[in-house]
């Protein structure tokens, strides 16, 4: 049976990423500046939009490619609503609960504007993929490293 939630490397850490039906409607009511603009607007729009940008690569990572119309806000919701409902965090070997304060305290500390863009959406794909399609149990232990994620700047390095 596939869970919807999933352990991923973030913020020096390793945090639980789970999207329960309170953080799929804050997603899809959007962020609280963009709330007149459009909204609501379904998670699976949000995941073909910020999909429509990253491609895998051979490692298991994503890497950008370019394009695709995914907002910042929604992005960065994402990861919120998905550390929020999580509620753990694995930080130096120490369980940390992770609630709405220190939820946004890492957004903003470890998500554009400080780190690159690519990286958010990378993040929120895999966290709604989660949630959309579950991972499965059995492979979760193997496949719940963070997704790799780069520019095509960083590409060609």
């Amino acid at each position: 049976m596939p869970d919807t939630a999933v352990d991923l490397d973030f913020a020096g850490g390793k945090y639980r990423f789970w999207l329960p039906m309170p953080q799929i409607v804050a997603i899809e009511r959007g962020p609280a500046a963009h709330r007149h603009e459009g909204y609501p607007r379904s998670i699976f729009t949000m995941y073909e939009q910020i999909g429509a940008g990253l491609a895998p690569t051979q490692d298991g990572g994503t890497v950008f490619l370019g394009g695709g119309s995914a907002l910042i806000g929604d992005v960065r919701n994402i990861i919120l609503q998905g550390l929020i409902g999580g509620n753990h965090g694995m930080i130096d070997g120490e369980e940390q609960p992770v609630g709405p304060t220190t939820a946004a305290r890492l957004i903003e500390e470890h998500v554009y504007p400080v780190r690159p863009i690519s990286e958010a959406m990378a993040l929120a794909w895999a966290i709604l993929h989660s949630a959309i399609f579950g991972i499965d149990l059995k492979k979760k232990d193997e496949t719940e490293a963070a997704p790799k994620s780069r520019s095509r700047s960083a590409k060609a390095k």
